[in-house]
């Protein structure tokens, strides 16, 4: 554990920052989840809202620490890869 006082105030600020993050990528997680859902119900005005508060959470995460830049473009993009398929998988049933 950590000794010296400098050291000490280093892990607490690593701890705040370590839930802040945990925080943030939970809710990409929620709403990513809320987004899938909405567009393979067939509801594609929700799944498309549900999409950019996904976008805008994602890359205000990239913005710091939380998320690295090109990790934040993946997700953006399987999202909307996942949102569109389910549009054309219904478009063509």
């Amino acid at each position: 554990m950590a000794r010296t006082p400098s050291t000490m105030k280093f892990h607490r600020q690593s701890e705040k920052r370590r839930l802040v993050n945990r925080s943030r990528k939970s809710t990409i997680r929620t709403f990513t989840k809320k987004a899938v859902a909405a567009a393979e119900s067939g509801d594609h005005d929700a799944a498309a809202k549900f999409q950019k508060v996904v976008q805008g959470l994602v890359d205000r995460a990239s913005k710091g620490s939380t998320l690295h830049k090109n990790t934040a473009a993946r997700r953006k993009a399987r999202l909307a890869k996942r949102l569109n398929a389910a549009k054309a998988g219904e478009a063509s049933a």
